[in-house]
């Protein structure tokens, strides 16, 4: 009687083989795509930290920017120095956003120190209160919360 239901039914028992085989290597190539893809996005933005901070040794003027003791009344804030800040603050908003979504390679609490000693500084500080109302107001939280979290 066994043989008769198998004989009848082998396609149905091969076909629900294939589709349970069908999505378990989705599963699994979709996990090995979603390590890739992080692999990836971390690079793109090692690359892109790279470039940005590696302007200030091309151009040294610019490292004024990271004073501690910079009055900007004495020495106001280049533009240059302005459009470098903006690259930065919109550097630390991708990274932000890479940490929200769960894919970084960066662990948040280190982006928040990172991000609240350089906005405490007094030509990021001067600017950031400036361009803090284009950014998204969950970033301005962040930034907010990174410098309260300063000593």
């Amino acid at each position: 009687m066994e043989n008769v239901w198998w004989g009848g039914h082998w396609h149905e028992v091969l076909e629900a083989v294939g589709i349970v085989g069908g999505l378990l290597f989705t599963g699994v190539t979709l996990r090995h795509d979603l390590r890739a893809r992080k692999i990836a996005e971390f690079l793109t933005q090692a690359s892109q930290h790279r470039r940005l901070w590696g302007a200030l040794h091309r151009r040294p003027g610019l490292s004024r920017v990271l004073e501690s003791d910079r009055d900007l009344h004495k020495e106001p804030l280049r533009p240059e120095e302005r459009r470098f800040l903006e690259l930065v603050f919109t550097h630390f908003h991708t990274g932000w956003l890479i940490a929200q979504s769960g894919h970084s390679l960066v662990p948040a609490d280190v982006l928040a120190a990172d991000a609240g000693h350089f906005f405490k500084l007094p030509a990021p500080a001067a600017i950031w209160t400036e361009v803090r109302k284009l950014h998204q107001p969950e970033f301005v939280a962040f930034v907010d919360r990174a410098v309260d979290s300063v000593r």
